[in-house]
């Protein structure tokens, strides 16, 4: 058997992403040839896989086989477990967290104009997307939040660079409102007596 059917049968056998050195292991791949085979096989799947209804992509714990963005809805359809549904707090705590690592609930709070509620922080911790980093040395020593690889996995990405751009915003200290006043070269009238 060919590497790349070997390693095509391991992507559609394994629950988790693999790694080239699990690939390596897994197949008992030794010499830096084979090392390179196993590279090309791998671009060989995903050019194969492009037109069908699932994808071999690379996130930041390896790659893995998935179904692919257009095939989604048909397949969600299959499971009676309804999907996460994540409220606009949440997804701004998230987005926040992502953009601004690492981050304290204070920062989150500060950056957002309200308070973060207890149960947003418990959603995404126990979704896995968000841990504790450490804890910022200040009084009260909060908490510093990150995201995870699980988070990059769940949303597709390799690393946070592939994070969408933020469009420039100008700082607060460069916005000068201009407010027009009356000019004082207007006469004004004078009060009837």
């Amino acid at each position: 058997m060919q590497i790349k059917d070997r390693i095509e049968a391991l992507f559609l056998a394994s629950n988790r992403s693999l790694t080239l050195e699990d690939i390596h292991e897994l197949l008992n791949i030794e010499s830096k040839e084979d090392e390179s085979e196993v590279i090309n096989s791998i671009q060989q799947l995903q050019d194969e896989y492009k037109d069908k209804a699932y994808d071999l992509i690379e996130v930041s714990s390896g790659y893995r086989v998935q179904i692919s963005h257009e095939s989604a809805e048909d397949i969600a359809k299959l499971w009676e477990v309804k999907p996460l549904k994540l409220s606009r707090a949440t997804l701004e705590t998230l987005s926040i967290i992502a953009y601004t690592q690492p981050v304290t609930r204070g920062d989150i709070e500060d950056i957002r104009g309200v308070n973060v509620a207890t149960n947003i922080i418990k959603l995404l911790i126990d979704q896995g997307w968000i841990k504790i980093k450490g804890y910022r040395d200040v009084p009260g020593r909060p908490a510093l939040f990150i995201t995870t690889e699980k988070f990059l996995d769940d949303f597709s990405m390799k690393s946070l660079d592939e994070l969408p751009v933020l469009p420039d915003l100008p700082e607060i200290e460069n916005i000068s409102p201009e407010l027009t006043l009356q000019d004082d070269s207007i006469e004004q009238e004078a009060p009837k007596s």
